[in-house]
């Protein structure tokens, strides 16, 4: 009997798909490396990762792909996995390309779109990122984008599509040279066509400078998803499945070192100060009426500068920043879960890092240098740097590891330069309720508090963090600690209340301080309350007697830095004591006073 022909059994959907991922690749270019997708059966298996009812999406925390196949086969797109997964690789690699950049295009779009919902301004977002993709996809790579959309539009749902969608749709049809229609609705009015080559000018224009084209497509689609949001009408891109990004930063929270850097500064793309296509801008500008070609205005205008404060870097320059809130906003957006009292010290940490400089240090009487005293046996698995080979032949003319292997040893003896000890810092930052929160509004007194922490922390110094507001109210990290994330957490806090210093703690932390002790700078960020360090505290003990005794102990100095108008009576009590006395008029020019702390006061010598 003939047994019957064997016969290869049908390439399942999975497969056919990981087949075209290394195509998929070469296509933005033959260099390009990227893992293999996260291939999830159906909507059960993508709930977890938020994609459920969605087709692929990205993570840009990992440069991760996830297709949802269950999705692709529903909707008809087996045949596709070339386009979406070349779409899929050129978030990562083209639009946003990183979690920074994905921030500053969100905070771009929610600018022109302010009053609509978060989850728009996401979408918003995601239809430019797309439109850019596709475009040079299409254009450039060889890559048929028409196939996809051409087949999302069999599968629109009757009656149920939105306006932004129309608009969207028949920029393509531009983009690409498209009969009208070819992939939009055949409904689109004169008004939305006209849109729709204005959007199709944008995407060729700002291609390459992509930020900053991203505030005209917003403003072009505007009335359109004002107009879906109110009548309530869902989005026909969400309804396909093609919120690809808005979970593009939702694992980041689970780490706060993947939150992404430079988002507390503003892009000039958020303030139009980029440069304009006079062009272009003659059609986007303006109150309604026509242009000189005699064609309809939008009814739009510039939009206005954020709230952001101008912040002097002490070298001459000027930079524009987010309020704390508004940082904790753009984060959150971005699908980071992070607790608010997190996000508040990482925007202070963001902002103090261009201000770091070495803390100070200290002369101790002398130095040691190594003394070497003989050899010792080298055994397997120590470090390679430590073996002497020349010794190791001396002992031996073979070498053989462990039983003839020897390194040096080495004592110590008094050198002839002074030993350089950083002083450590006894931090107290005035939290009064005359202070701002830190968490809402920019906080100098904090951001002088962190860039003087850091600085000690990057010398090697230990850092004790007191927050203090009215009697009995204040946090401290409870000693000189060297953890950067409780002694921030401190100096970032709130407590809003009255005013007074914390004399007892003040005299705990010197009461039982050593000679042997390593020397210590206490610095007091303030007002003018600062001068409730004069009462007397709990025990009766008058506060200057207090005061000079932990100078004493410390045998570092102490600086007081406080915002002061005009004569201060109780200045020249202060300079008796020992203090160094700062004033600035302005809370800003205490970025300045914490660059220059250590040069002027406490610098090497």
């Amino acid at each position: 009997m003939t047994p019957p022909p064997v016969t290869a059994e049908p390439p399942t959907l999975k497969s056919r798909w990981q087949a075209a991922w290394p195509e998929a690749l070469a296509r933005w270019s033959r260099f390009t490396q990227l893992r293999e997708p996260l291939f999830l059966a159906q909507d059960g298996e993508a709930q977890p990762y938020g994609l459920a009812g969605e087709i692929a999406a990205i993570r840009l925390v990992d440069q991760a792909v996830m297709v949802n196949l269950g999705q692709v086969a529903a909707r008809g797109l087996g045949d596709m996995a070339l386009p979406i997964l070349a779409h899929e690789i050129g978030h990562h690699i083209y639009v946003p390309a990183n979690l920074t950049e994905n921030g500053r295009l969100l905070a771009v779009v929610r600018k022109s779109l302010d009053g609509l919902r978060p989850e728009t301004h996401m979408l918003a977002a995601n239809l430019y990122a797309d439109l850019l993709i596709n475009d040079r996809l299409q254009r450039r790579h060889g890559v048929e984008m028409t196939g996809v959309y051409a087949r999302l539009k069999e599968r629109s749902p009757p009656g149920l599509t939105s306006r932004a969608w129309k608009v969207y749709t028949r920029a393509y049809d531009h983009l690409w040279r498209l009969k009208p229609g070819t992939l939009s609705p055949e409904d689109v009015s004169d008004e939305m066509n006209q849109d729709a080559v204005l959007i199709a000018r944008i995407i060729r224009n700002y291609g390459g400078e992509w930020l900053s084209g991203a505030r005209r497509f917003a403003t072009v689609l505007f009335p359109y998803l004002r107009d879906d949001e109110k009548d309530g009408r869902p989005q026909t891109f969400t309804l396909h499945g093609l919120d690809d990004t808005k979970g593009a930063g939702r694992q980041a929270g689970k780490d706060s070192d993947a939150v992404p850097d430079g988002l507390s500064s503003i892009d000039p793309a958020e303030l139009g100060d980029d440069g304009f296509d006079e062009g272009l801008e003659d059609e986007l500008g303006g109150a309604e009426g026509t242009d000189r070609k005699g064609r309809r205005r939008r009814r739009w205008t510039r939009p206005q500068p954020p709230q952001a404060e101008p912040e002097g870097t002490g070298r001459g320059s000027k930079g524009q920043f987010r309020e704390p809130f508004q940082y904790g906003e753009l984060l959150r957006a971005l699908g980071l879960d992070l607790s608010e009292h997190e996000i508040t010290t990482r925007y202070y940490r963001e902002r103090a890092l261009p201000h770091l400089i070495p803390f100070p240090s200290k002369k101790a009487p002398r130095a040691t240098e190594p003394l070497a005293e003989g050899y010792a046996t080298w055994e397997p698995g120590e470090p390679l740097e430590d073996l002497d080979l020349l010794g190791s032949i001396l002992q031996s003319p073979h070498v053989i590891p462990g039983v003839t292997t020897v390194q040096r040893v080495y004592g110590q003896t008094p050198g002839s330069d002074p030993q350089k000890v950083p002083l450590d810092l006894d931090l107290y930052v005035d939290c009064s309720g005359s202070m701002p929160n830190p968490g809402y509004n920019i906080s100098y007194l904090a951001l002088a508090g962190t860039i003087l922490a850091l600085s000690a922390l990057r010398a090697g110094a230990r850092v004790q963090a007191t927050l203090w507001s009215g009697a009995g109210q204040f946090d401290t990290t409870g000693g000189f600690a060297r953890d950067e994330k409780r002694i921030l957490g401190i100096i970032t806090g709130y407590l809003g209340d009255g005013t007074a210093f914390p004399l007892h703690f003040l005299r705990d932390t010197y009461a039982q301080r050593k000679p042997t002790d390593p020397p210590v700078h206490i610095v007091v960020i303030s007002d003018n309350g600062v001068d409730t360090m004069f009462q007397n505290d709990e025990r009766g003990t008058p506060g200057e007697r207090i005061a000079a005794a932990a100078l004493s102990a410390a045998r570092g100095g102490g600086t007081l830095a406080l915002n002061l108008f005009g004569k201060w009576a109780p200045q020249a009590r202060f300079e008796k004591l020992g203090f160094k006395v700062h004033t600035v008029q302005e809370w800003e020019d205490l970025v300045r006073f914490a660059r220059e702390f250590v040069r002027e006061n406490y610098g090497d010598s």
